[in-house]
């Protein structure tokens, strides 16, 4: 028997969600498919949605990963080039590259490029991350247009504080995008932006939104949950139970006995831990779905393994199907017990863990 740790994806779920940013976009809309497909498998991502209009990935090696294994739809490289020999690359495989700052045009100057590559230029509207500020992106609009070997396709801009739906969180992003006639389109929207449409006003049916989270099934808003939002589900993590035993009133459980048993009671052990992603600052309390009872994880988050209390459930038993997110259990509950958000716990888990497609 194979070790029973697996994140189902449900790729039915993740198109239905990308069909929901086309339905709020003004325009075009490309899949954020970097980090590995944020855990889920950036080739399988790529592949669940051929016909998307575009991808985005944070770096050249990502975006020849897809042109190797055939996809051919558009590919932004969101941190663009890094030196002479990624614009060749680009140049290559027909990659899309932002430009956040002059110093990657000066190693553009350093390559020779076969075929003109597609660029956008990234304005900082407040993000204070990557960006050239309004006041510099002249200068550099005119050096893209006096290169034959460059097209500038959008300008775009990284939004700070989309995630709380509020239009006067943006007032200042959204003011530096509009001091100008930009000579192309913009692209603008995340996930937050896509689905309250925060941008709208800014956004032409040529605009490309970038939705990441939200094609996941997590909610990029910080008050309202995925399912208000319509989205799916589409990674449920799951293992089984491996062991079950019995432990006497006052005894503790785990590394450090940071939990002790109050009354007899019974413990379920389950064959995940840290080393395959499950996030080691996991509480006490934190629910673990077991044979459909929601239980609670007690002590430590162990490597390998973590420890339940079944005590409430007779009918729980070794062999039993757990799972630690997904259909029954909101991601975003966990990430908030943990300190965190979805993000980090879908790009955290390991190779170890099993990506097994599903549809519904």
């Amino acid at each position: 028997m194979t070790r029973p740790t697996q994140a189902l994806i449900n790729w039915s779920h993740f198109r239905h969600n990308y069909q929901l940013a086309k339905q709020k976009a003004a325009g075009r809309v490309y899949a954020v498919i970097k980090a590995n497909g944020y855990g889920h498998g950036i080739v399988a991502c790529a592949r669940a949605l051929g016909d998307a209009d575009g991808f985005a990935v944070a770096c050249v090696d990502e975006a020849l990963l897809l042109r190797e294994v055939g996809i051919k739809r558009p590919v932004l490289v969101l941190q663009g080039a890094y030196d002479a020999t990624e614009w060749q690359q680009a140049s290559a495989h027909d990659l899309q590259l932002v430009i956040h700052h002059s110093q990657q045009l000066a190693e553009r100057e350093k390559a020779v490029l076969e075929n003109p590559v597609g660029v956008w230029l990234k304005i900082n509207s407040g993000m204070n991350r990557l960006g050239v500020r309004v006041e510099e992106s002249e200068a550099l609009l005119a050096a893209i247009e006096a290169d034959e070997q460059l097209q500038l396709k959008h300008v775009m801009t990284h939004f700070a504080d989309a995630d709380t739906a509020q239009p006067e969180a943006l007032a200042d992003s959204m003011a530096a995008m509009q001091t100008q006639p930009w000579p192309v389109p913009l692209s603008v929207a995340n996930s937050a932006a896509t689905i309250t449409q925060l941008a709208a006003e800014i956004e032409t049916e040529d605009s490309i939104s970038r939705p990441g989270i939200m094609l996941y099934g997590s909610s990029p808003l910080t008050n309202q949950k995925a399912a208000e939002l319509g989205l799916k589900t589409v990674m449920s993590l799951r293992s089984q139970v491996i062991h079950t035993h019995e432990v006497k009133a006052g005894e503790k459980v785990g590394y450090g006995g940071d939990w002790t048993a109050e009354k007899d009671s019974r413990i379920a052990v389950v064959a995940i831990g840290y080393g395959d992603g499950y996030p080691r600052q996991a509480p006490c309390g934190t629910p673990i779905m077991i044979n459909g009872h929601r239980c609670e994880l007690v002590g430590r988050v162990s490597m390998d393994m973590i420890t339940v209390d079944i005590s409430e459930f007779d009918d729980i038993e070794i062999g039993d199907v757990v799972e630690l997110w997904g259909e029954q259990i909101d991601v975003d509950e966990i990430a908030s017990l943990c300190n965190t958000i979805a993000y980090e716990l879908f790009c955290q888990l390991t190779p170890r863990v099993k990506r097994v497609a599903v549809e519904s």
